[in-house]
């Protein structure tokens, strides 16, 4: 074992070790910055950066463990191969993946809570429409649960809750819960809700023109997707094209693939 401490290349090993290290943890603390910013729901900044650090630790010591345990063995060829890539996938894991968990987590519910909003507004509008106060369709809309819509009903749950516990007015629970859980769509909708309720205005005029504004937005995102995924499927035909008609070429180049099968015809 002390044998791999004298050896030449050993500083160069460690020392390359520690960079690829600093490099990963600076993407990462640029990757949590842009999660915090696009979320308000998740961790604070503080309880990121501890996960990634224990993370990239615990990640760091196991693989380099595993490192040193094939060079004082000294394995070689499928053997020392499955052990690096076993100290990669370690370290993955435990460096990357379980650090973001709630990162990733938050991300999702936030683009699933975006994605119901606009069927929440057209509830709304609709149970309002037919002189039910706000608590009795926020009550409503959580009287039977659905998988579907099980991330929303969550939110009203909680803003219910903030609503008995600090006796505040519907919406205004709403929007706070809103602004915790992210997703920009839902916290205008709902902020917009709580200056009406606040102001005695006509709730019906702003939950048509959030729905109208919804309505528009996700028409132009997922004609941008539309798009997207046209250019992707024609990029991929071009380079099947591309690769058929160069094999095409060899094959008769190569008098019916003699050369690339290897006959010496």
């Amino acid at each position: 074992m002390i044998d791999i401490l004298v050896q030449p290349g050993t500083p160069f090993f460690l020392a390359s070790m520690v960079g690829i290290c600093i490099a990963i943890l600076g993407m990462q603390r640029m990757t949590a910055v842009q999660a915090l910013a696009a979320t308000a729901r998740t961790a604070s900044t503080w309880d990121v950066r501890r996960r990634f650090m224990v993370g990239q630790m615990a990640g760091i010591t196991l693989a380099g463990m595993l490192l040193l345990t094939a060079s004082a063995t000294g394995l070689v060829g499928n053997h020392l191969t499955l052990t690096l890539v076993s100290a990669g996938g370690l370290y993955l894991y435990l460096g990357l993946v379980i650090p973001r968990r709630p990162i990733v987590k938050a991300q999702k519910e936030s683009k699933r809570l975006r994605t119901l909003t606009p069927g929440f507004v057209s509830y709304v509008r609709v149970a309002l429409a037919g002189n039910e106060s706000p608590g009795e369709v926020l009550t409503r809309y959580v009287k039977r649960p659905r998988k579907k819509i099980a991330v929303m009903q969550t939110v009203v749950t909680e803003a219910l809750q903030v609503m008995e516990a600090e006796r505040v007015r519907p919406f205004a629970a709403l929007a706070r819960i809103a602004r915790q859980r992210g997703g920009r769509e839902l916290i205008d909708v709902t902020e917009s809700l709580a200056q009406a309720e606040a102001e005695g205005a006509d709730v019906q005029a702003v939950l048509e023109a959030q729905e109208i504004t919804l309505e528009q937005i996700l028409r132009n995102e997922f004609t941008q997707m539309l798009k997207r995924r046209t250019l992707y499927l024609i990029a991929l035909v071009a380079v099947s094209l591309v690769i058929g008609i160069v094999g095409n070429l060899l094959f008769v180049i190569t008098g019916g693939g003699a050369v690339l099968m290897g006959t010496g015809l």
